[in-house]
């Protein structure tokens, strides 16, 4: 079973993963992965409990965290070429694959079984760690900064030297690619035009604004203007996230701006630096086109709907709001009891240490690990551990229990999915998925405190704090 796993990891990356991105592939390679490195990690002589916990620690760290999915980007750059590792917890639904390398390996005990394992394995292994890939995200090409017309020649010059000019002979259609270099070459450039006319129609003029991702046409040679093509804010903020926390600097928007006059009408080709060009064509149709090796294609565009956009501080907030709702609800559950109080003081003062050690952590550059971040999340889970003795100090009824084990991770999981849903462009804008969020976890608040201070029991003074911890009856306050 484990070499089937090896060579369907070896396939689904291979073939699968190129034909038909998406859920079921990606799911499918992590479960094939799960079932295949344990067995990788015996021929180390590790343990195979060992090997198991091991991968699953690794496999959760890598998928919840920024800096585990980038630590594992960089080690796997290093076997097998560039290659990008995604944070996505949805993926934690494939550890079960695990128990299933732990009963094989209880089932194929023997001495000749391991011998055999190993020579099946380290082979196909040894191949996907020289040849499988994986997307890099945002395009490796620089940002186009110019376009000219000359003719029936359309020339887009790029930022770097080392890539372009493309050049197009049929309205923007099929590109002209220079043969790869691995030394710069200074092409001249012409001074870029943020705004343009149709040869012999003066009034009829199209136009950037930087930093937008937009043109603007006008009829009337300047004085009124309208949106002719461009892409949603929403979009645009989408689009800089995949760059990362350098997204801001990295991101240029529409730069530059050429018009064509063709035998059937005219062509406008918009220079959008990071993210390529668009074409309208004679039909007044227009494209987003992205750069590759072969030209610019729609194929070869940014994906305005990815599914690996950075929401790490998103996610955690989330969490930490999960945290606040439960929290919310024990304190509204209180009515004497100083145990409970100090267990509840303490939980939030972690909490909150937790929090502000994370923020910290946000979007810093680290060599090795995010510290900020681990030690943030260590104090959080700490202050929940507290937060659930609280809790139990003032023994809530059982319905008051239901909606604080409820309540707190259906908030998280609501913020999570709003940003998700968000790369996805449902909401479309950025700052609507902050509004629904912030309204899910007021929502979640009021929820958990009109349970606690509906469900709440008057408790006396305990007579220990070990009572209250291992569910003594308390003494009747009458």
């Amino acid at each position: 079973m484990t070499v089937i796993a090896t060579f369907v990891l070896l396939i689904n990356d291979h073939l699968l993963k190129h034909l038909w991105p998406g859920l079921v592939t990606g799911k499918l390679s992590d479960l094939a992965g799960l079932m295949v490195a344990p067995p990788l990690l015996a021929l180390a002589r590790v343990p195979a409990l060992a090997a198991v916990i091991a991968t699953g620690l690794g496999f959760t760290l890598v998928k919840t965290t920024q800096a585990g999915a980038e630590a594992a980007s960089q080690a796997w750059t290093l076997l097998a070429g560039p290659s990008r590792v995604l944070a996505d917890p949805t993926d934690l639904i494939t550890l079960p694959a695990l128990a299933a390398a732990w009963l094989i390996w209880r089932r194929c005990q023997s001495e000749q079984a391991v011998r055999r394992a190993r020579t099946l394995i380290i082979v196909p292994i040894a191949l996907i760690a020289v040849t499988a890939t994986a997307p890099e995200g945002a395009s490796r090409w620089s940002a186009t900064t110019g376009v000219s017309v000359d003719g029936d020649a359309i020339t887009v010059f790029f930022e770097s030297d080392y890539d372009g000019p493309y050049v197009s002979r049929d309205g923007g259609q099929t590109w002209e690619v220079p043969p790869p270099r691995s030394t710069p070459v200074v092409y001249p450039r012409p001074r870029p035009r943020t705004q343009d006319c149709v040869p012999g129609e003066p009034a009829h003029c199209y136009r950037v604004d930087p930093p937008r991702l937009a043109v603007q046409e006008s009829r009337d040679g300047g004085r009124t203007w309208s949106a002719a093509w461009q892409l949603s804010e929403g979009r645009e903020d989408m689009l800089r996230r995949r760059y990362g926390p350098a997204g801001e600097h990295l991101w240029t928007g529409s730069q530059a701006i050429a018009v064509q006059k063709t035998a059937g009408g005219h062509v406008v080709v918009a220079a959008n630096g990071s993210d390529g060009i668009a074409v309208r064509d004679e039909s007044g149709a227009w494209q987003r086109l992205g750069a590759s090796g072969d030209g610019f294609s729609p194929e070869a565009a940014e994906s305005l709907r990815p599914s690996d956009v950075n929401l790490e501080p998103e996610r955690t907030m989330g969490f930490f709001a999960g945290l606040l709702v439960f929290l919310a609800g024990v304190g509204a559950a209180f009515r004497s009891g100083k145990a409970a109080v100090v267990f509840a003081v303490i939980a939030s003062a972690l909490i909150s240490a937790g929090f502000l050690m994370t923020l910290r952590g946000m979007g810093e550059p680290y060599l090795i690990v995010n510290l900020p971040s681990i030690l943030g999340g260590a104090c959080a889970l700490l202050g929940l551990i507290f937060a659930v003795i609280a809790a139990m100090a003032v023994r809530p009824n059982g319905w008051t229990w239901l909606f604080l084990l409820v309540t707190p991770p259906a908030t998280m999981l609501t913020v999570w999915s709003l940003f998700s849903g968000w790369t996805q462009g449902a909401p479309d804008d950025y700052s609507t998925a902050v509004w629904l969020s912030c309204l899910a976890v007021i929502i979640g608040v009021a929820t958990t405190v009109t349970a606690g201070y509906r469900g709440r029991r008057p408790i006396a003074r305990e007579n220990s704090r070990l009572e209250i911890m291992t569910g003594g009856d308390p003494e009747d306050p009458a």
